[in-house]
């Protein structure tokens, strides 16, 4: 019988935070500064990854 790797047998590997979970208050944070210094609005409604998506790109527009 074959050893399977426990991590393979977990659904949520690799799949980051639940999708309706709200966003942390330290993304809160840092969305808030980004969409400030891009002149974008704050949406305070997204979800974890939501959030992790809207930081990211606003890190890459800003660079």
């Amino acid at each position: 019988m074959p050893i399977q790797n426990s991590l393979s047998l977990d659904p949520t590997f690799g799949l980051g935070p639940d999708p309706e979970e709200e966003m942390t208050e330290q993304q809160a944070i840092r969305l808030r500064a980004l969409a400030s210094a891009a002149d974008e609005p704050f949406d305070g409604s997204l979800t974890r990854r939501q959030a992790e998506r809207r930081i990211a790109h606003l890190q890459e527009y800003l660079k």
